[in-house]
């Protein structure tokens, strides 16, 4: 069959857009965010059909989310549904919501991140789509201790991903239950998970929920009283956080950091100017849990507390 220039130029311009989309998500996969952005600017530029446009205003959402540009991110998002639903497509509309979802959860907005969760799982139609919002209520119900929730939701979330078969949200899940389990006194068993995060994660070239594995497996050596065989990969965990500009990550890694050098040197001051350049970096994200848990750790340091270890870092965002 023939395909006459009009036909062959949508084509063409049909397949530059799903290029786009594709090297948009290697970008997110290695934390290049601002790379990612540029990708998803790119193929929403040349995507023509809505739900391709759709698709690509959800991912530029997305991107700017992990950016830590949260105003643009919501109102990327909101555009997201927008699309989705000229597009008829439920499933977009809800991962578009999760979107926000994700970024009220990263700012500690729980209420809103809870609510806005349940009204997208009322749109949801899919397994992977329905795990991601099942996984990000179980975060927020987490980081509310509130652990029997999330575990049920963590269940629930899990059980889909396996019937979607969506091997990367199973390698998001168990850093997001390694967290979990840091949080409710559990480090052993946080350091097993956040290890079979990383197998997935190496597994699928998923660098960046890798190098947040190697974060939850850093706190949870801590924690552990093993500080010394955490002090190298934190290191370089940081080091990818900052070459990437991913502020908030940069400051949970300072916080790690500053229980290690307590737990190793209380009074050398070291511990007290890692919480202090974390908190920095928190408000300049508006990152509200991230700031009143380092004022609460820099209170324990400037007053000689020493039980701070289980004080947890944010649950690693759920989602992608």
């Amino acid at each position: 069959m023939r395909t006459d220039a009009g036909d062959a130029a949508g084509l063409r311009q049909v397949l530059r857009a799903s290029e786009h989309l594709d090297g948009g998500f290697r970008y997110e996969q290695a934390g290049m965010a601002r790379k990612a952005v540029a990708a998803y600017e790119a193929a929403l530029a040349a995507g023509a059909d809505p739900a391709e446009r759709a698709e690509a205003q959800l991912r530029l959402a997305r991107a700017h989310r992990t950016n830590n540009d949260w105003d643009a991110a919501i109102a990327e998002a909101r555009v997201a549904v927008r699309l989705a639903e000229e597009a008829g497509s439920p499933d977009l509309v809800a991962e578009a919501m999760n979107v926000e979802v994700g970024v009220y959860q990263l700012r500690g907005e729980w209420d809103a991140g809870d609510a806005l969760a349940r009204a997208a799982l009322n749109v949801a139609h899919s397994p992977r789509v329905r795990g991601i919002l099942l996984q990000n209520r179980g975060a927020i119900a987490a980081q509310r201790a509130d652990f029997t929730a999330a575990t049920e939701l963590f269940n629930q979330s899990m059980d889909a991903f396996e019937a979607a078969g969506y091997e990367l949200g199973m390698a998001i899940a168990l850093n997001n239950a390694s967290a979990a389990a840091r949080d409710a006194g559990d480090p052993a068993h946080s350091l097993t998970l956040a290890v079979r995060a990383a197998a997935v994660a190496r597994r699928l070239s998923a660098y960046d929920v890798l190098t947040l594995a190697a974060q939850n497996q850093a706190h949870a050596l801590v924690a552990l009283g093993r500080a010394d065989e955490a002090e190298a990969p934190l290191g370089e965990v940081l080091g990818h956080f900052t070459a990437t500009c991913n502020v908030l990550r940069q400051a949970e890694c300072l916080e790690i950091m500053g229980v290690l050098h307590h737990a190793r040197s209380p009074g050398d001051g070291t511990a007290e100017r890692c919480f202090e350049l974390a908190q920095s970096l928190g408000e300049r994200v508006g990152s509200s849990a991230l700031c009143t848990r380092v004022a609460r750790r820099l209170s324990e340091v400037r007053t000689g507390g020493q039980g701070m270890a289980g004080i947890a870092a944010d649950a690693p965002l759920g989602g992608a």
